[in-house]
């Protein structure tokens, strides 16, 4: 039975939430801004953030049947919100890592103990980013493997015993479409806006760009999408594990599929930078679709610097994209899938179509991880 949703996605910058029918219509949305996103304890503001977007979500967040999360990663993150993001440079301590298997979460989690040795050592628990927010609503410690062939980006207890750390701090691996518990508030007085989610199950589909995977349906060899936020990745599914230094090769959530990216990895966070400039100078708020038009039309300004550049780096990575579909003996398709913020800003996603000369595809719900969590849901 299709339920309605209440989905989460755990930005960088801020949080995005909306309730989704069960006929996958997006009912109510709300965005809550990060007041300071570099905080060592901004998993802390992520339940504040949380409220406020359901303290505006009217009428509609009183009818949702669970609640499902995702979030950046590899983020991680203490029993006391002590964070490393996904985005931390961990590149100083990668020599004295003994990562095996090349797991993409390994860096953080030796960053994590090196900058917050205590915090790290009285932690029962260090947890993936949304999974630590899952615990906060339930009690409950998971952390959500894609599917079967992610253990090597995230940990086994041969790695992490090698490293010197103990397994058991780690939560055990759970499904995609498993119920993770159900909200429980009776173990804090505090979070009373919450109050309309207790007892709801909750699911998740762990990383962001998972969720936008699913939520774009690219789960079939040759599907391309775009997922942007603070960072910016190119995905294209092949049949192979195709190994080229250009792309950061993981598995599709799809068996037998890999997915190959492409990697911008401050793509957002220029845009977001020269936004709070932008604020700083003239003293208001601008909307995003007010930088981009100011950026357009004012050709010798940073922001215009900015758009170039981000567009220089979009046709980089579709034409690597298009020679490894070759390589693995695929034809590449006329168009590509959206996701995220981006896909709000027709002036944007005009530019961008023209520049790459692809049709950009957006679904119903631009921010496709919020449809991917809501399928997520309905898979459990």
């Amino acid at each position: 039975m299709l339920k309605t949703v209440l989905t989460a996605d755990i930005g960088t910058t801020s949080l995005k939430t909306a309730v989704i029918s069960s006929e996958g219509q997006q009912i109510s949305f709300a965005q809550c801004p990060f007041e300071n996103p570099d905080s060592r304890y901004i998993s802390l503001d992520w339940i504040k953030a949380l409220e406020k977007c359901i303290s505006s979500m009217g009428e509609a967040v009183n009818h949702v049947q669970a609640v499902s999360i995702s979030g950046n990663g590899p983020t991680v993150v203490t029993e006391d919100g002590t964070t490393v993001l996904w985005n931390a440079d961990s590149e100083s301590i990668r020599d004295e890592i003994k990562n095996t298997t090349h797991s993409l979460f390994l860096p953080k989690i030796s960053l994590l103990r090196k900058l917050y040795p205590d915090e790290f050592e009285k932690s029962t628990t260090i947890f993936s980013g949304p999974e630590f927010l899952i615990w906060q609503l339930t009690g409950n410690k998971v952390t959500i493997l894609p599917e079967s062939r992610y253990t090597n980006a995230y940990w086994c207890d041969e790695l992490l015993n090698l490293n010197g750390m103990k397994p058991e701090k780690f939560p055990p691996f759970v499904k995609i479409g498993d119920c993770y518990g159900n909200v429980d508030l009776t173990r804090s007085k505090k979070n009373s806006l919450l109050t309309v989610l207790q007892g709801l199950p909750v699911y998740g589909a762990g990383p962001d760009f998972i969720a936008a995977m699913i939520g774009t349906g690219c789960t079939e060899t040759g599907a391309v999408y775009d997922c942007a936020g603070s960072s910016e990745g190119f995905n294209l599914c092949i049949p192979l594990p195709y190994k080229d230094e250009r792309i950061r090769l993981l598995p599709n959530v799809t068996p037998e599929l890999w997915n190959a990216a492409v990697m911008i990895p401050e793509s957002g966070r220029l845009l977001f930078n020269y936004k709070s400039k932008l604020e700083k100078d003239t003293c208001r708020e601008w909307t995003y679709p007010e930088v981009i038009d100011f950026c357009f039309d004012n050709p010798n300004s940073e922001g215009h610097k900015i758009l170039e550049t981000l567009l220089q780096n979009s046709e980089n990575a579709v034409s690597i994209l298009k020679d490894v579909a070759e390589k693995c003996g695929i034809q590449f398709p006329d168009h590509m899938f959206v996701a995220g913020g981006q896909a709000k800003n027709k002036r944007w996603m005009n530019e961008k179509e023209r520049r790459l000369g692809l049709k950009l595809e957006i679904s119903r719900i631009p921010d496709a991880e919020l449809l991917g969590d809501w399928k997520a849901a309905n898979k459990g």
